[in-house]
C-alpha cells in the first residue's frame, strides 16, 4: 500500500520555514503584548492608592504587530521579511516619539503653573501695605513742670535728637500736644508728655551746698573802672546770653527766678552751687562792652557748673554768641 502525499508532505521548502518564522514571531508579539497590558493594569492600579511619594512617569510602548500589507498567509513565499522589518520599525519609533513628545509637553505645563504661582505670591506680598501712624498735634497752651531729667528733641519721639536736657521742676512752656503723647514747646522742641505735671513740684529735700558770703561794697566806695578786678584768683566760665521768656499768653517775661526783673548789664544767671543767689561777680573783658559787673539773680535747667548766661534784651543773636571769660567773685 503506497501512501500517497507523504514525501510531499515532509519536504521541507523555502516557503514552509517561513510560515513557521511568521507564526513563531506572532505569537511572541502577542506572549510580549498580553504581558504588557498586565504589567500596566497592575501598576494602575499601585498608582490608585493613596500614598506619599514622589510622582513617577512611566512610559509603556505597546507594540501591536499584525500582518503587513501584502502578507498572504496562503502564499508566503511572496512576503518579503525586509520590507515587514522596515516597517515594524518605523511605527515603533513613531510611538516612541509621541510618548515622549507628551512627557516634555506635561513637564512644561507643570513647569509654567509653578512660575505662576510663584509671581502670584511675590505679587501679593509687594503690594500688602505697611500701616503708617500718623501723628497730628492738637494746639494747647499751658505752663508744665519737669518730674525728672527730660531729654528735649527735634520731634515726637525718641529716635529724634536732643537739644538739651531740663530738670526737676524747671518751667516748660507748652503750645500744642501731639497724638502720640508729646508737648510742643514753644520754641518748636518737644518733650515727653507723661514726664510733667501741671503742678508745681515741691522742692527737692537734697541741701545744696553753699558758698561763703561775700561782703557788699561800701557805699563810698567806687566803683572800680574796666581794667580793675577784684583781688583773688578768678576761673574760666563760659558765657551765654538769654533774653525776655516767652509766656503761655503769647506776651514775654523779664522776671527772674529772684522775682527781680532782667536789666541788661547787671542781671545774669549761674548754677547756685557754685555762684548763689546775689552773688556780684565780674567777668572780665565784658562781652556787653559794660564795666564787667553782674548779680546773679537767675537760673537755669541749662546753667550748671562753671557757666554763666548773661541777660541781653536781644538774647544770643549774631551779635552775641557763646564766649569764654575768667569770672572773679567780689
Amino acid at each position: 500500500m503506497k501512501l500517497v502525499g507523504v514525501r510531499e508532505f515532509y519536504n521541507i521548502t523555502r516557503a514552509k520555514i517561513i510560515s513557521a518564522l511568521n507564526c513563531a514571531i506572532v505569537m511572541a508579539v502577542c506572549t510580549t503584548a498580553t504581558f504588557a497590558v498586565d504589567m500596566t493594569l497592575d501598576f494602575t492600579s499601585i498608582q490608585a492608592q493613596p500614598i506619599e511619594t514622589t510622582a513617577t512617569t512611566v512610559e509603556v510602548t505597546v507594540t501591536v504587530v499584525s500582518y503587513p500589507e501584502g502578507f498572504d498567509p496562503e502564499h508566503p513565499e511572496d512576503y518579503d521579511p525586509d520590507q515587514n522589518a522596515a516597517a515594524s520599525s518605523e511605527s515603533s519609533t513613531d510611538m516612541t516619539s509621541e510618548s515622549t513628545t507628551e512627557t516634555s509637553e506635561s513637564s512644561s505645563e507643570s513647569s509654567e503653573e509653578t512660575s505662576e504661582s510663584s509671581e502670584t505670591s511675590e505679587t501679593t506680598a509687594t503690594n500688602t501695605p505697611v500701616p503708617t501712624e500718623k501723628i497730628t498735634e492738637t494746639e494747647l497752651y499751658l505752663a508744665v513742670y519737669a518730674t525728672t531729667t527730660i531729654n528735649v528733641r527735634t520731634g515726637p519721639g525718641t529716635e529724634y535728637d536732643v537739644v538739651k536736657s531740663v530738670y526737676y521742676g524747671d518751667q516748660i512752656d507748652v503750645i500744642a500736644v501731639t497724638s502720640n503723647g508729646w508737648y510742643k514747646t514753644y520754641n518748636g522742641n518737644y518733650v515727653k508728655k507723661s514726664l510733667t505735671t501741671e503742678t508745681k513740684p515741691a522742692a527737692t529735700s537734697t541741701p545744696k551746698p553753699t558758698a561763703k558770703p561775700t561782703p557788699k561794697p561800701s557805699s563810698n566806695t567806687t566803683k572800680p573802672t574796666e581794667n580793675q578786678k577784684p583781688a583773688g584768683e578768678g576761673v574760666s566760665c563760659k558765657i551765654t546770653f538769654y533774653g525776655p521768656q516767652p509766656t503761655a499768653n503769647g506776651g514775654y517775661s523779664k522776671t527772674t527766678a529772684t522775682s527781680t526783673t532782667c536789666v541788661e548789664g547787671q542781671t545774669c544767671a549761674a548754677d547756685w552751687s557754685i555762684f548763689p543767689a546775689g552773688t556780684v561777680i565780674y567777668i572780665e573783658n565784658d562781652p556787653l562792652g559794660g564795666d564787667g559787673y553782674y548779680t546773679v539773680e537767675d537760673r537755669g535747667g541749662g546753667v550748671k557748673g562753671y557757666h554763666i548766661d548773661i541777660y541781653a534784651e536781644e538774647g544770643e543773636s549774631g551779635k552775641y554768641s557763646t564766649c569764654w571769660r575768667t569770672v572773679y567773685v567780689k
